[in-house]
């Protein structure tokens, strides 16, 4: 595929998790070349698994309690688990992958190498695990001073929680969103987890670059990006936080209801756990779900003729149109809702979503093939433009897929020096045998 918006463009990750490979996976799509650094002595928990070495009894455990950490094609974690983990599989498309050993002064330098011909360095690691290594955005500079940098920790580069070491869940508590989400009865231990934060600052890392981008282009200088997922997430909490600051109330949980609209929820539909979201946003609309509800009488009562009489009377509302959903499947009430201008969806689990004919004929899911793990179904690139045909072209890659392109077309490396590489650990394909 030629003549994408970012050929050209060449990136290196320092990145794991979420948050920081879905910023790079939007603009591996959009061709931009991404090159991942990675190391055969540690393996990065939650990016590439758990463990290196992965018993079966782990994962028939995973299968049967469907434990996310251990999940591989077919339940089989192979003989290289790392190439096989369900999340770096699905995040990590659309770039390659380089073995270096930055914990030694040679793996620096060859960092160091790298960046000079680097546009941008992407990590979303704690700040001092990059202080440990000596990586700054200064040290960076001085190998290429016009690149740009950008990091994404989870609470910024100073202040008393700089170094707090974060996953999604944590993050979606420290900014008040797990305080709201979830049903008034439940306590925040059954809310469930969320990675909302991650995905947010993927997306606002790829725009931040792009912007620095057209800013060098404009003025020829590079620089640094913070990133503070944290604060990048608060502006989604905007309404709470202003509903504080004008009226001093502090906002609770309201399970699937809405604080304008009823009905608004989540009903039960024919069939074994199936269900159909709900939202009626004027009175307008209440009346039309009623004439497709054929129940006249239910247009005249009083407890639910107007928005405020129904947002007071939504326990009894929400009965009624449970004995109503129950007798239909989801896609029976999405059309019938639907082709009168009510806001209305089904709920699908993840065997529906792919087999979405909405979806299958719009071409969104792609399929690519993997060494290890077989051709599988992707979801395609993040939207689509008019004058610019794109699609997937790579999975992810394997552990030093590219080591030979990287080392010896981009750095120069000899044969002799590729090989003592090899030898000294900072290249190969296979993690090292005392890695658990």
């Amino acid at each position: 595929m030629s003549n994408l918006p970012l050929d050209g463009i060449r990136i290196v990750e320092l990145t794991q998790i979420a948050a920081g490979p879905y910023a790079t996976q939007y603009l591996g799509d959009w061709g931009a070349e991404v090159i991942r650094l990675e190391n055969l002595q540690t393996l990065q928990p939650g990016t590439r698994g758990a463990y290196a070495k992965v018993s079966q009894d782990l994962v028939d455990q995973a299968k049967a309690t469907l434990a996310q950490g251990f999940i591989f094609p077919n339940w089989e974690a192979g003989p290289r688990p790392w190439n096989r983990f369900t999340q770096f599989t699905a995040t990590a498309r659309s770039r390659l992958s380089m073995t270096v050993n930055l914990r030694t002064a040679e793996g620096l330098d060859i960092l160091g190498k790298l960046l000079e011909t680097a546009d941008v360095f992407i990590e979303n690691n704690v700040p001092e695990t990059l202080a440990k290594l000596g990586i700054s955005y200064e040290w960076v500079t001085k190998n290429n001073p016009n690149i740009i940098m950008i990091r994404m920790p989870a609470f910024g580069l100073t202040g008393p929680y700089s170094n707090y070491r974060c996953l999604g869940l944590h993050v979606d508590g420290a900014v008040g969103h797990h305080h709201i989400k979830g049903y008034p009865d439940v306590d925040p231990s059954m809310r469930g987890d969320t990675v909302a934060a991650d995905a947010a600052a993927g997306g606002a890392a790829a725009f931040a670059i792009l912007s620095a981008i057209w800013y060098r282009n404009r003025t020829g200088k590079g620089q640094m990006i913070e990133l503070c997922l944290s604060e990048n997430f608060i502006p989604v909490m905007a309404e709470p936080i202003m509903d504080y600051n004008m009226n001093r109330r502090v906002r609770g949980t309201i399970g699937n209801r809405d604080y304008y609209m009823a009905p608004h929820g989540v009903y039960p539909c024919y069939g074994t756990e199936k269900w159909v979201a709900i939202a009626i946003a004027s009175d307008q609309e209440w009346q039309t779900l009623c004439k497709i509800m054929s129940n006249p009488d239910l247009a005249a009562d009083e407890r639910f003729i107007t928005t405020i009489s129904r947002l007071k009377n939504q326990d009894d509302l929400d009965e009624i149109i449970k004995l109503w959903t129950i007798n239909f499947t989801p896609n029976q009430i999405f059309t019938m809702l639907q082709t009168q201008g009510i806001a209305a969806g089904p709920l699908l689990d993840d065997l529906e979503i792919l087999q979405d004919p909405h979806m299958i004929e719009r071409g969104f899911y792609q399929e690519l093939p993997h060494e290890e793990v077989g051709t599988l179904k992707y979801h395609g690139p993040g939207w689509l433009m008019s004058n610019t045909p794109n699609k997937l072209r790579q999975a992810a890659p394997l552990l030093g897929e590219h080591n030979e392109y990287v080392y010896k077309e981009i750095l120069g490396f000899t044969d002799s020096d590729y090989k003592r590489l090899e030898e000294e650990g900072h290249i190969g394909m296979d993690m090292m045998p005392n890695v658990p």
